[in-house]
């Protein structure tokens, strides 16, 4: 069946997210609360069953949403992909020709579905998608007439899910391959080389990950570590550290190990070679938000690249 349209879709909401709808509504403070939360709740299960005919997996227990505390505190109705990232689901009610996006919602996202209410709550209308880089920290409101088509959903998944976006991680949403770096670097010794500090792992505008990039040769494998750490300098900016790291029995790089990152075009930005007797090499940059780079890497005839966003 083939369910990627650019008309609006009418999804049916269930009895079981009616009654999440009822029982999160009935803890908030003040009826007005109870009715927002009530509606985001009903706006992301719908997109939740919408995915589902489309079999990508959702969680719709790791969201905001989906906690007591922050439900009760932030406009939230946020649908999560594991390992690709945040959906938000904006209720829109009948008359309304905006998508209304609370500051809390405007940043971490990989997109936002309109979900246009009627007078009964047994289904509503997916009216289409605003993509995330169409959104900054001043975005109040989308006008509904400058929605994308529903069917840009998919290719936005597929994006997301291949690309690694950097700024989810602040938020512990990591693709299955990186790691904590305690998972990867084995001898102590090798860790210890890492200077990362215990504080700097649990403050979550830092956060550090490897990945294993292997080289399958005609002789065996080569495998190295590459590790990406990630500070949020400030809202509009991002430092990012990119180091590669010997693994197994070697405590050297290979000599002429290539290391380049590319712009969105393929543009070579920066480069880094490895000598003889290098334990590490490492290049540092920043990137604004939605800022898309491609990492390369070169030994001998075999190039690996690792597509991030931010």
């Amino acid at each position: 069946m083939n369910l990627t349209l650019s008309e609006p879709l009418t999804v049916g909401v269930d009895k079981e997210a009616r009654r999440y709808a009822k029982i999160f509504a009935a803890e908030q403070a003040t009826p007005q609360k109870g009715k927002r939360v009530c509606l985001n709740t009903l706006a992301v299960c719908a997109v939740a069953t919408y995915l589902r005919w489309l079999s990508i997996k959702t969680a719709l227990e790791r969201g905001d949403c989906w906690h007591p505390g922050l439900r009760a505190m932030f406009d939230v109705a946020d649908l999560v992909l594991p390992e690709v990232g945040k959906l938000e689901c904006r209720p829109v009610l009948p008359g309304e020709d905006t998508l209304e996006l609370p500051p809390e919602v405007r940043d971490n996202r990989i997109g936002y579905v309109a979900v246009r209410f009627g007078e009964q709550l047994d289904s509503v209308e997916l009216l289409g998608l605003v993509s995330a880089r169409s959104v900054n920290e001043t975005s109040e409101s989308i006008p509904l007439s400058e929605l994308e088509p529903l069917d840009n959903l998919i290719d936005s998944f597929h994006f997301h899910q291949k690309a690694i976006g950097l700024r989810q991680w602040f938020d512990g949403l990591f693709q299955q391959d990186w790691q904590p770096i305690e998972a990867l670097l084995v001898p102590a010794t090798n860790f210890r080389r890492l200077d990362i500090s215990d504080a700097e792992k649990v403050v979550q505008t830092s956060v550090t990950r490897g990945k294993f990039i292997n080289w399958e040769l005609d002789r065996g494998e080569q495998a190295v570590i590459l590790v990406v750490k990630v500070d949020q300098a400030s809202v509009e900016e991002v430092e990012v550290r990119l180091r590669l790291y010997p693994f197994g029995d070697v405590d050297k790089l290979p000599p002429g190990l290539v290391i380049t990152v590319l712009d969105e075009s393929g543009t070579p930005c920066m480069e880094a070679e490895t000598k003889e007797n290098e334990d590490w090499l490492q290049l540092e940059f920043t990137c604004q938000p939605w800022e898309i780079f491609n990492v390369r890497m070169s030994w001998q005839d075999k190039t690996v690249t690792e597509q991030f966003f931010v």
